[in-house]
């Protein structure tokens, strides 16, 4: 695939995480992708991945997703994302401990590449 198609693909990810089309969601990984996310260790498959980004949607259950810059070259996109949620459930860290929700309203930056093979995507990091 082109660059132009990877950054494409990165859009309809971003598009399907907001409008929680998991299904859409599920079509864009590859089945053995791996996502590496600050805090935890790498997490295997599409499936996998899936469940363990609704689990995070229980502490920011209106989370949404917006690009701020994407660029790519060969299989590789890095974009820079700006995610804000309110905190309305508990949030549960790497170790177990459950922290009460604060009904705050969070703003995050971050970067994040992917590796894209084939129309899919293979590792992605935070």
């Amino acid at each position: 695939m082109s660059v132009k198609e990877n950054l494409q693909l990165i859009d309809s990810m971003i598009g399907s995480y907001n409008a929680r089309d998991w299904k859409r969601f599920r079509e864009m990984l590859s089945e053995w992708v791996i996502m590496y996310v600050p805090g935890e260790g790498p997490c295997v498959g599409h499936d996998a991945n899936i469940e363990s980004i609704k689990a995070s949607l229980a502490a920011f259950p209106d989370a949404q997703q917006k690009k701020a810059r994407s660029f790519g070259h060969g299989d590789w996109v890095c974009l820079q994302l700006i995610e804000s949620g309110t905190n309305t459930g508990p949030f549960t860290t790497p170790d177990g401990k459950a922290i009460p929700p604060t009904s705050r309203r969070v703003e995050m930056k971050g970067v994040h590449v992917a590796k894209i093979q084939g129309g899919k995507i293979m590792e992605y990091h935070e």
